[in-house]
């Protein structure tokens, strides 16, 4: 089995489609074999589709990413496993272990987003913690 991981640094990529590399991994009975890094600069939204198609990719675990796209993978035989945000070690981790669901955060941070004018935090869901379980 292949499976992509678009990065950024060691973050999976937010959006798909826009990661300066990905990672390339061929799992065998829930081991990594290989892992090759790729660049992915430059091309546009149809290269990434030859790409992934001509490396043999089954499964691409990816951040956000739009309708059309997860269509366009999904009719070249490629699963998707989106909305996926934190560390690209960690996801795979949890796919190895055959955890990962869509939508998994595996980053919170204190700290981290925005404040309003009355203090209160807000920012991507990802970056922020749950406010109402504090």
């Amino acid at each position: 089995m292949r499976v992509a991981i678009p990065l950024f640094g060691v973050w999976i990529s937010p959006r798909f489609g826009f990661s300066p590399e990905m990672w390339i991994l061929t799992i065998e009975n829930g081991e990594v074999l290989s892992r090759k890094t790729i660049s992915m600069a430059g091309l546009a939204l149809p290269q990434w589709f030859n790409q992934l198609a001509s490396l043999g990719v089954d499964t691409l675990i990816c951040g956000g990413i739009d309708g059309f796209c997860h269509r366009q993978l999904e009719n070249l035989g490629i699963s998707v496993i989106p909305e996926i945000a934190g560390e690209a070690g960690d996801a795979l981790s949890l796919f190895l272990d055959g955890n990962l669901q869509p939508g998994v955060r595996l980053c919170r941070r204190k700290g981290m987003g925005f404040k309003d004018k009355k203090g209160k935090s807000f920012g991507p869901p990802w970056m922020m913690d749950d406010k109402e379980n504090e």
